[in-house]
């Protein structure tokens, strides 16, 4: 699998890549950017390679940094003095005020190498609203030469105010072709065809799921649950190795197979499956519950995802969503 470069420049980035290159030649690039997305199209590693470009001493003609220079070097060993990242410390934990504080004081700072100083937030959505709040005095009055980037899946989260202070750039899915052809290269002995209907067309997150372990966890994922509908395992242990890994991608999953359930209530045609290679433990399913039921247990599985990296005990949530299942 050949994987993916740190600075690859993806092709459907091509137009907003060279429209910011183009800014920045004019000096007017913005003082915020808002990368907004569904998970897999790429969000993170334009950003990455925006905030390398700018860090870069000898950028080539199109913006795309040398990987030579110090600024480089020091990016790449995420050491650069002028650049800071902030994320959840945890996949079920928010963004709190103390990191967003230290983000914005580092913005203060003279910068040390006479360029950009440049700040990252991931998962820009699961900022606490404390931690909002006191990211807007920076948003509304920016420090001169620098840049803030945030990055989210889920731009609906983010305070209006936060959003209406940001240009936005939204990263689109490629078309079916483009995405194909960028994928196939970089696998080996899986569908490419099955990977990006499993991803819903993101090219990125069918690469990640070209990984043996993760298509495993999928597949004990939709066992548990086929076992809890059964009455074959207790809701308890299956809501604790449901929150086990990626909580969020576990989730996507539960609402795609409800999605793939509905499909075969109505259609009962396989082919129109995005998990067609689960679609016997997705019959097994389908005989057991409703039309009713499905849609219901959908608007519930949109509901949880909804739920993540908030305070909401999920656990509970999950213990109950899978009760239910049994009764249903």
């Amino acid at each position: 699998m050949a994987g993916l470069s740190e600075t690859e420049l993806l092709p459907w980035h091509s137009g907003h890549w060279r429209r910011l290159m183009q800014r920045k030649a004019a000096d007017r690039l913005p003082h915020a950017l808002l990368c907004v997305g569904p998970v897999g199209v790429g969000k993170h590693v334009f950003a990455d390679r925006l905030v390398r470009s700018l860090l870069c001493r000898a950028p080539a003609g199109d913006g795309a940094p040398c990987g030579l220079c110090q600024g480089c070097r020091l990016a790449a060993a995420g050491s650069h003095p002028d650049y800071v990242c902030v994320a959840p410390e945890d996949v079920r934990k928010p963004i709190k005020i103390d990191q967003i504080r230290h983000l914005c004081g580092f913005l203060g700072y003279t910068s040390q190498f006479s360029g950009y100083k440049i700040a990252l937030i991931r998962a820009a959505e699961r900022m606490n609203l404390n931690a909002a709040n006191s990211l807007l005095k920076t948003l509304e009055e920016p420090p001169a030469a620098s840049l803030l980037i945030l990055v989210s899946a889920q731009p609906a989260k983010l305070p209006a105010t936060v959003r209406s202070r940001c240009q936005t750039l939204i990263f689109r899915k490629p078309d079916p072709a483009q995405a194909r052809a960028w994928l196939v290269p970089r696998i080996s002995n899986i569908d490419p065809v099955l990977l990006l209907k499993l991803s819903n067309g993101a090219p990125l997150l069918g690469l990640a799921y070209a990984e043996e372990s993760r298509l495993a966890w999928r597949q004990e994922l939709m066992q548990s649950y086929v076992e809890v509908v059964t009455g074959k395992l207790d809701p308890v242990q299956a809501a604790e190795r449901w929150l086990k890994g990626d909580v969020a991608e576990n989730l996507r999953w539960l609402i795609d197979w409800h999605m793939d359930m509905i499909r075969l209530r109505m259609t009962m045609q396989v082919s129109h499956l995005l998990n067609s290679d689960l679609h016997e433990a997705l019959w097994r399913l389908v005989e057991r519950l409703s039309i009713e039921d499905l849609f219901l247990r959908l608007d519930t599985a949109i509901q949880l995802y909804g739920l993540c990296g908030t305070q909401i005990n999920l656990q509970l949530m999950l213990e109950t969503f899978l009760s239910d299942s049994i009764s249903a």
